[in-house]
Formats: C-alpha cells, structure tokens, sequence
C-alpha cells in the first residue's frame, strides 16, 4: 500500500511539474536580435508543438520536439531552403526563454509576446 501511494504521488509531482513547464513555455516568443517569431503550443494528447515563421523571410520552420525534461525542452529544425539543421534547448528562466543552439553555450533570450486583437 505504502508503495502505491508512493508512486501516485511521485506520478502527480511528475504531471503537475511537467502541467506547469508547458503553460510557461506556451506563448509567441521573439528577440530584437531576430527576425523570427517562435510559437509553443502544448497539447496533453498531441504534446509540444513548435513553429517558426518569419514575415521578413515569409518562411515557417517546424521543429521536432527530440526530447522533454524536468526543466526544458529540446527540439531539432531543419531549414530546406539552405539545408541548416541544429537542435534548440528551450529553457523558461524567470520569465524569459532561453535558447541554446545546438552544443554551443551561448544562449539567446526570448521575450513573451503578447496578441492583442481588434
């Protein structure tokens, strides 16, 4: 019994942990030093989902969520029209997302953009 309720309770923390990663991840995410629009959407049954677009190179990029962590997301884009391919870590860090570009260790800050309709 006391292992039942200990793992019930540890799948809670996992789900309620991950419940909470992927409503801050949700959201337009963009920075001044780019050109480029990230969405993340987060389905229970379809899981992450995430585009790039860019009205300045009218493209949309999808990316391939490759693996999810406590804290994080990682995924993998490719970009036909020049063949560059590179995984993106995708961190929510006070407010912010931060993006780590393939094993490099720079990481690149995101801003939440807010949609404001008519």
């Amino acid at each position: 019994m006391k292992n039942l309720l200990l793992s019930l309770v540890m799948l809670f923390s996992i789900t309620t942990q991950s419940q909470e990663l992927s409503d801050e991840l949700r959201g337009v995410w963009s920075s001044n030093r780019t050109s480029y629009y990230v969405v993340i959407l987060h389905d229970e049954q379809k899981g992450y989902e995430v585009v790039n677009f860019s009205f300045r190179e009218n493209q949309t990029l999808n990316e391939e969520v490759v693996q999810e962590g406590k804290n994080h997301i990682k995924t993998k884009i490719v970009n036909p029209s020049n063949g560059f391919e590179t995984t993106i870590k995708y961190t929510f860090v006070d407010g912010e997302l931060h993006c780590q570009f393939g094993n490099n260790d720079h990481v690149s800050v995101y801003k939440r953009y807010s949609l404001v309709t008519n």
